[in-house]
């Protein structure tokens, strides 16, 4: 939850700029455990094929972070209008809950930050619209389409996959070519070292192709995201500035 809070100063500074405001991991006993049903190759092109497929799928999405159950980030993809959606919600134990709000659609894109206490009413901010080298920001671009969860460069990085259940998928997930997934902090995957090679990954597919869930077992920072609602999204907004 230390590196989550932290990361939310990287990613709210960028939005409220604008408005003036152990040892490495080796195969988990799931993955060692493989059914035999399709061979690593065929499970890693199914596993690779249904992250191309997403790329052309609108879905919710929502992620969580091992047992904080307090913090998440959700929002929507929708294909057709190149619109995307995202709320982080962070709650930090005695410092409130900071929520970072986002809207892309198409090149244009919308944010503001503000914090949540119990048991007191605050202000919500306006939106403030993002200029384009804000939004070319590695963590804000890769927020577009969900690329940050499940794009295709993302699953570049998956290796030795298994199919251990029907649908269920395990194997190895290289994070160093990608390293804000789950928009976690990049400088945590540095920190990693070699540790952030081999990621284990669980990833859970649908009878036509897509994917329903991925488990990032990263070390002390587990990410767990389900996606759904597919192809059956409302197109994003634009927000009142």
């Amino acid at each position: 939850m230390r590196h989550r809070a932290r990361f939310i100063v990287t990613m709210a500074a960028a939005v409220a700029f604008v408005g003036g405001c152990a040892d490495g991991p080796g195969p988990t006993p799931r993955q060692e455990a493989g059914s035999g049903a399709e061979s690593s190759v065929e499970a890693l092109d199914k596993v690779r094929g249904a992250a191309a497929t997403m790329m052309r799928t609108s879905f919710a999405y929502r992620e969580t972070f091992g047992s904080d159950d307090r913090s998440f980030i959700e929002g929507v993809v929708h294909r057709p209008s190149q619109g995307t959606t995202m709320k982080m919600s962070l709650t930090v134990e005695d410092a409130g809950t900071s929520v970072t709000d986002h809207v892309r659609i198409g090149v244009a894109g919308w944010g503001r930050v503000y914090t949540e206490f119990d048991n007191m009413e605050m202000p919500v901010p306006p939106w403030n619209e993002l200029p384009a080298a804000t939004l070319a920001e590695p963590l804000l671009r890769n927020v577009s389409g969900g690329a940050f969860l499940v794009g295709e460069k993302l699953f570049a990085g998956v290796r030795d996959v298994r199919e251990t259940a029907p649908g269920t998928y395990t194997g190895i997930i290289d994070i160093t070519g990608f390293p804000g997934v789950g928009l976690m902090d990049p400088r945590l995957t540095g920190k990693l070292g070699e540790r952030a090679k081999t990621v284990p990954l669980t990833v859970s597919l649908d009878a036509a192709g897509r994917i329903t869930g991925i488990v990032f077992d990263v070390p002390e920072h587990p990410m767990v995201v389900a996606f759904s609602d597919f192809d059956d999204v409302p197109a994003p907004t634009r927000p009142k500035t």
